[in-house]
């Protein structure tokens, strides 16, 4: 396990520019939740982490940029790990990445890491299962549904969006869940921050690549959020297109929303009694207080929860690592 981490690390630091570097890291984590996200405890086929993705459906667009023939992991994997099942490297090298990035790496899971779990070959109809970015709808029918987790697992899980980017060559939806190429590199709450106190407004309006930007952001590198992001805090059943903050303003006295049209358009909270209203608690609690602090515990603590939860669903008898090989 120290060994894997090790390595990753080392895999980091020879990536010269924050965008690959960025897409590397968050690939890792990337790979894991596609990994585990096609659960369904319904199924006969439940699935989960097997260690299996469908490379050839879009849902997994980009993933064979992380796992493929040639690519740094698989070959790490094959060189010196390939005595474990691809689903415990898997998820032993996205929690090398974790540990990283956290602030003061202080979110080590190697004290939840278990292992034994096996490889399937092959996984038609995985890709199905995938949330889509087209709103909580989606979110609600895998995590809580199908995974049977709840809306502070299924928005801690999200959080993961803080590491890595979008890019239009794969999923159509370009940019960084968080300020830049830099700061897609660190695990800790932005993500929260980013989606919950900024003004943001839809593009790409009526196409499968609609998404959200905010501010005067770059068309080479925006920043960018999806509906299954936005929709965490603001119910787009009820209104959309629409801006998340209409009562934002720039010191120039010009709408932080950018867009005329949107100005006036508030995107609407969920009411009191939709369930949905969880997901507004969790991302709240998530930013760990009133603005500005530096209190990861709060999404560290629930991360640690679900990705535990998420990653062992569907396997009994996993073992927790040996302080030695000793005995």
């Amino acid at each position: 396990y120290d060994s894997i981490d090790r390595d990753i690390d080392e895999i980091k630091i020879n990536i010269s520019d924050d965008a690959t570097r960025s897409h590397f890291l968050g690939g890792i984590v990337r790979l894991v939740a596609h990994d585990f996200m096609d659960y369904d405890r319904n199924d006969s086929d439940k699935m989960g982490s097997d260690g299996c993705f469908d490379d050839m459906d879009d849902a997994n667009m980009g993933l064979d940029t992380i796992w493929c023939e040639d690519c740094e992991l698989t070959r790490l994997y094959e060189e010196k790990y390939s005595h474990l099942s691809r689903a415990d490297f898997w998820i032993a090298s996205a929690q090398a990445v974790i540990r990283q990035t956290s602030i003061n790496n202080a979110l080590d899971l190697k004290d939840k890491f278990q292992w034994g779990r096996k490889d399937t070959e092959s996984c038609p109809g995985s890709a199905d299962r995938l949330p889509t970015p087209s709103g909580c709808r989606s979110i609600q029918q895998v995590f809580l549904t199908r995974m049977g987790l709840d809306w502070k697992d299924a928005v801690a899980l999200m959080g993961a969006h803080t590491l890595g980017r979008g890019n239009r060559e794969f999923s159509g939806h370009h940019g960084t869940w968080v300020g830049s190429d830099e700061a897609a590199q660190v695990f800790d709450k932005t993500y929260y921050e980013e989606l919950y106190r900024h003004a943001w407004r839809p593009r790409n309006v009526g196409t499968s690549r609609q998404d959200w930007i905010r501010g005067k952001s770059s068309s080479e590198s925006p920043q960018m959020m999806l509906n299954t992001d936005i929709c965490l805090v603001y119910d787009l059943d009820r209104n959309f297109p629409c801006c998340t903050r209409t009562n934002l303003f720039y010191s120039n006295g010009s709408n932080s929303c950018m867009n005329e049209d949107l100005e006036n358009d508030q995107c609407r909270r969920y009411s009191q009694n939709d369930s949905k209203m969880a997901a507004t608690d969790a991302v709240i609690e998530y930013l760990g207080g009133t603005s500005p602090n530096t209190n990861n515990e709060p999404f560290y603590n629930a991360f640690t929860t679900a990705w535990t939860k998420a990653t062992t669903l569907g396997w009994n008898n996993l073992s927790p690592l040996s302080e030695s090989c000793e005995g």
